[in-house]
């Protein structure tokens, strides 16, 4: 079962359109504006080439409504993936994403799995 918000988050990601990603996952995000250049200004020398591909290697569902996902996005031009970890919940009838991660080691984004 594809998760709307994830997918729109993971669309908007992979086509470098960090706003869009953090207008989309920013609801439970402490100061997400304040914080947008810290966050996602490491990710800025992707922005010109771009993502070549993305795969999801881990969907996890847990009952009654906790949602997790692992991403792998491929830089044009760079050896390795970025690998993004989104967390999400049904609050309201909805679910909405509570947190992100992202890092260039795979396994440091392992290490975050609830």
């Amino acid at each position: 079962m594809d998760v709307s918000v994830f997918e729109d988050a993971k669309t908007a990601f992979f086509r470098t359109d960090y706003r869009a990603f953090a207008n989309l996952v920013g609801d439970y995000i402490p100061d997400m504006d304040a914080r947008f250049e810290a966050l996602f200004g490491p990710l800025d020398m992707f922005e010109p080439r771009g993502y070549e591909s993305c795969q999801t290697i881990l969907q996890r569902r847990e009952n009654p409504s906790f949602y997790q996902e692992v991403i792998l996005f491929f830089p044009r031009g760079v050896d390795g993936p970025i690998a993004l970890h989104l967390v999400g919940a049904e609050i309201g009838g909805t679910v909405r994403v509570l947190e992100f991660t992202y890092n260039s080691s795979v396994g440091a984004v392992l290490e975050g799995l609830r």
